[in-house]
């Protein structure tokens, strides 16, 4: 694997760590989720893994509450979001969930860590790439945006 997805990897443990934890501080996550974002054009693989990746764990929804409950401890959580931000003549917002935001990336990472440390690097890589396009990337950038105008908030 190349420099770039080995620190990717890196970055998806020091995230899952944090989220393990018992203490959560903002500031360390908005580092990592950067860190995070800055991998993902490396995220590039080709071919397939000769292990059966239906076998790999995955978060399921009891996994996720308790992931969501692990994050009370949050300065923030609730956000509004424009349901869709090219859509210039509506005015539709939805609220958005940084508990829920930081959770459901912890999923993608987490199951694509399952993955790599089982020896299915490119099915890791692969995951991680596709996730990122149809799921973790859009609430990494709205937990990013939230935890901007918090610390925005704070700071003046």
């Amino acid at each position: 694997m190349s420099l770039e997805i080995e620190s990717f990897v890196k970055n998806a443990r020091v995230f899952c760590d944090w989220l393990e934890s018992d203490q959560h501080d903002i500031l360390v996550v908005r580092q990592t989720l950067l860190a995070l974002l800055q991998g993902v054009p490396s995220l590039i693989a080709t071919g397939s893994d000769c292990i059966d990746t239906d076998s790999v764990p995955r978060r399921g929804h009891d996994g996720w509450s308790v992931d969501v409950a692990r994050l009370s401890d949050l300065p923030l959580q609730y956000y509004r979001v424009a349901f869709d931000p090219l859509s210039l003549k509506t005015e539709l917002t939805v609220v958005g969930d940084v508990c829920d935001d930081l959770a459901d990336i912890y999923g993608e990472l987490w199951h694509g860590l399952q993955a790599y440390d089982s020896g299915a690097t490119i099915y890791a890589v692969q995951h991680w790439h596709d996730s990122y396009r149809y799921h973790w990337g859009l609430h990494a950038t709205g937990a990013l945006s939230a935890i901007d105008a918090y610390l925005l908030s704070q700071n003046g």
